[in-house]
């Protein structure tokens, strides 16, 4: 009997549980290990992609590119996808989502090809449509699509904001089967009648939760009434919020729901480290932590201001680095994102824009310089570590006092057991006394000088310092 969902109030037809992350060299997932409908079977030691139902030629391409097994997730979702099913997968960063809706979608094309001799128009070979939250993530689809239909007779394109619009109609015009953007640019491009969606046959909500998050609703539902009611719709996220259920209740026809993790957690292969530093001494404990260089490490900051104003500090130490952020223009988020994959920059200062979905080969180390808002933010930050590799990684978190008790609750929202520590070889500087309470489990003494009197009180907005509260030792 299908399994009811039981967190969700989405109508499902079933609902699959599968075992947590795991890495493209390990083997296939036990039986014994995965919750399965009478539907899908529990694997066997000769398990691959082939006895998923993918063609031998899709099976060569994910060989080439160091697929030799399916990942848990990709070992429900595929065989739901090839038999046309609505699917929410809700998966972990870094669980192999990606491959596990763009092969089976690519797979659909190829079988559903034009007689011989038949032309098609160009609205009528386009057939599939992935929405992406971000245009980093949009790149990184549509490069995997082309790796995917290498050799075959299907074409791709992608259209992201921040870069020419007349090159990407054209593109459109001239015939492609399968269309990765982002809903600001999709939206552009259906207001000016340069994007027919009446023959899409299949579409993808990659990253939906972060979609939703950057406030791309409407966007999402203006594309959404322009595509046929028949099409089959495939939900990708790594957490379900409550806009998400929503999105999957309004457009989903009594889809699958394929879990690895009941929760949002942090990915396990991630060392989580904590250090208490003022935001004064932050630039020098970045230095002390990326010790000589070398290693490709991604910082995160909360502000683009912020993003800017770290990378040129470590610019200014010889660190070699670059910077994502919306004010930046397309073609320098590319150099940038190049620029860490080929090693020629060591350091890439983000905002969360980087965050989601993003695949940045030899990244080991990402470095939180301001606390995340959620948890949601904060698990997506870490799992950039070590993306879809065998080895581990390490993720640093840059706290002050006053962020104690949102690091706790957030931790705990995350899955995530650490403490502040110390880090060999920094000297803190800025509030160094206050520095060390967390660790001695002593409250720094308040000051016992005069208050300042009516008319000259200074700085009269300035936030209270935990420590200065009243009830808390002052005089």
């Amino acid at each position: 009997m299908p399994l009811e969902p039981v967190r969700m109030g989405l109508t499902t037809g079933e609902l699959i549980r599968v075992s947590k992350h795991e890495h493209p060299s390990m083997p296939p997932t036990s039986g014994s290990s995965q919750s399965r409908s009478k539907n899908y079977q529990p694997f066997s030691s000769e398990d691959s992609f082939t006895a998923l139902g993918l063609a031998g030629h899709l099976v060569d391409s994910l060989t080439s590119m160091g697929c030799q097994h399916p990942r848990a997730v990709q070992a429900q979702v595929i065989p739901a996808v090839l038999e046309m099913r609505d699917v929410v997968a809700l998966a972990e960063t870094g669980s192999g989502k990606t491959l596990a809706f763009l092969a089976p979608v690519i797979q659909h094309m190829l079988n559903d090809r034009p007689a011989k001799g038949r032309r098609m128009s160009a609205a009528e070979r386009m057939r599939s449509l992935i929405i992406c939250p971000t245009r980093e993530l949009a790149d990184q689809v549509g490069g995997v699509a082309d790796q995917l239909t290498r050799g075959t007779v299907l074409r791709s394109a992608v259209v992201v904001g921040s870069s020419p619009l007349a090159p990407q109609v054209a593109r459109i015009q001239g015939g492609i089967d399968l269309l990765v953007g982002t809903p600001g640019r999709l939206q552009e491009l259906i207001e000016g009648d340069a994007l027919d969606l009446s023959n899409i046959t299949c579409l993808v909500l990659d990253e939906a939760d972060r979609m939703l998050d950057m406030g791309f609703a409407p966007q999402v539902d203006r594309i959404m009434h322009r595509l046929p009611v028949g099409r089959q719709t495939v939900l990708a996220t790594a957490t379900m919020p409550k806009e998400v259920e929503q999105l999957a209740r309004t457009y989903l026809r009594k889809p699958i729901r394929i879990e690895t993790h009941p929760h949002t957690v942090a990915v396990d292969h991630v060392h989580q480290h904590v250090v208490m530093a003022h935001p004064h001494d932050r630039v020098d404990l970045l230095l002390t932590l990326l010790g000589s260089g070398g290693a490709r490490t991604l910082v995160f900051c909360r502000t683009r201001r912020r993003t800017a104003w770290v990378a040129a500090a470590l610019a200014r130490h010889g660190v070699k680095t670059g910077q994502l952020h919306a004010d930046r223009s397309q073609a320098q988020r590319r150099r940038a994102l190049d620029g860490l994959r080929e090693g020629k920059i060591d350091v890439l200062v983000s905002t969360d824009v980087a965050s989601r979905g993003l695949h940045i080969e030899g990244v080991m180390s990402v470095i939180n310089y301001d606390l995340p808002n959620s948890a949601e933010d904060f698990v997506h930050r870490v799992g950039r570590a070590a993306h879809g590799v065998d080895a581990s990684g390490d993720a640093w978190t840059f706290i002050w006092t006053r962020d104690l008790d949102a690091w706790y609750r957030l931790s705990a929202l995350a899955g995530v057991t650490a403490h502040p520590e110390k880090v060999e070889g920094f000297v803190p500087t800025a509030g160094a006394s206050r520095s060390q309470a967390p660790f001695e489990g002593v409250r720094p003494k308040s000051g016992r000088g005069r208050r300042p009197g009516p008319g000259r009180r200074k700085r009269a907005s300035r936030p209270i310092a935990p420590d200065q509260k009243p009830g808390r030792g002052v005089r």
